[in-house]
């Protein structure tokens, strides 16, 4: 075991971000409850921003009895707000973030603690995520949706298609304080949907020439809510990846390239269609629309960034 286990000290602050999703936020709980490191290493912070369902009698119904679970009540609404109050709040030396909807794998903090102790220089890390559901998956959506998995070896990314995911990652807490938390223009907002906050972060660090690992073992499972087994929440989702993405990014570079992936997914479509077996020419339609809602995502990111960009100045 660890040292950090003989000191007896917290080490890592789990950070819950929550809106109105008590019944999921049970079974992650549940999961960071039951994990095989010591409870006097690890303590668990459960954001609420604004829920009003039961969330705070949840938290506190698994803190009674239990030292390292606690919650604090963030009133600016925004994952984002929700995130950078969580390191504010921790005790620990490393933030570990997993999503309410989330499990963790038993083992998943002693893991964390494991990589720690191995690589005390590297700053910010993650793992990989399956995904489970409460119903079965539908035979057209494609085996890796839903999932992150970039091998079974330790490696440094390249951000060029290589991501950790804002459901697992963790960082030394001190790069919150050297660079600022998460950009709260970004992100969701209660039941809006928007991304980017993470990656903004993380492409920030990465350009100042932090280091930032893939680790296999720390491992979550990820619930695929039944509404998301829809082939129009997949291409909506798709649209608002590359909208929010799009936003980081120079406007001109991405709607060029846009507009001729928009053009080149179009032509494409009767090719992804060109399968008769059965059940796969659903799947074949995502990949090709997939494509098209990512394209039209960046281009109108692209306008809104430029739009923005014009006006204030």
């Amino acid at each position: 075991m660890v040292s950090h286990m003989k000191n007896k000290t917290v080490l890592i602050s789990v950070i819950v971000c929550t809106y109105n999703r008590a019944s999921l936020l049970k079974n992650c709980l549940r999961s960071l409850e039951k994990q095989t490191a010591s409870k006097k290493i690890y303590e668990v912070i459960v954001v609420d921003n604004n829920s009003n369902d039961n969330t705070p009698q949840i938290v506190k119904d698994f803190s009674k009895g239990q030292l390292n679970i606690r919650g604090v009540a963030e009133n600016k609404q925004g994952l984002s707000y929700a995130r950078n109050r969580g390191w504010r709040e921790a005790k620990g030396k490393y933030i570990a973030y997993i999503d309410d909807d989330a499990e963790a794998e038993q083992d998943w903090v002693e893991q964390i603690m494991v990589f720690i102790e191995k690589n005390p220089k590297i700053n910010v890390f993650g793992g990989p995520y399956g995904r489970f559901a409460l119903k079965p998956f539908p035979n057209w959506l494609p085996e890796n949706c839903f999932t992150l998995n970039l091998g079974n070896k330790e490696k440094a990314l390249n951000f060029k298609n290589e991501w950790i995911s804002g459901s697992n990652m963790i960082f030394n807490k001190i790069l919150f304080y050297k660079y600022g938390g998460f950009k709260t223009d970004l992100g969701m907002k209660g039941s809006k949907i928007l991304y980017g906050e993470e990656t903004e972060f993380l492409l920030r660090l990465k350009k100042i020439g932090e280091p930032i690992y893939y680790v296999p073992k720390i491992r979550v499972k990820h619930l695929v809510a039944e509404r998301k087994l829809n082939l129009w929440w997949l291409l909506k989702s798709d649209y608002l990846h590359n909208f929010s993405y799009s936003l980081l990014k120079k406007p001109k570079f991405n709607f060029l390239r846009g507009a001729v992936s928009f053009i080149l997914a179009l032509l494409l479509i009767p090719i992804y269609l060109i399968d008769f077996k059965k059940g796969v020419i659903k799947r074949r339609l995502y990949y090709g629309l997939s494509s098209i809602f990512l394209s039209l995502g960046q281009m109108a990111g692209s306008i809104y960034n430029l739009r923005i960009k014009l006006f204030n100045k």
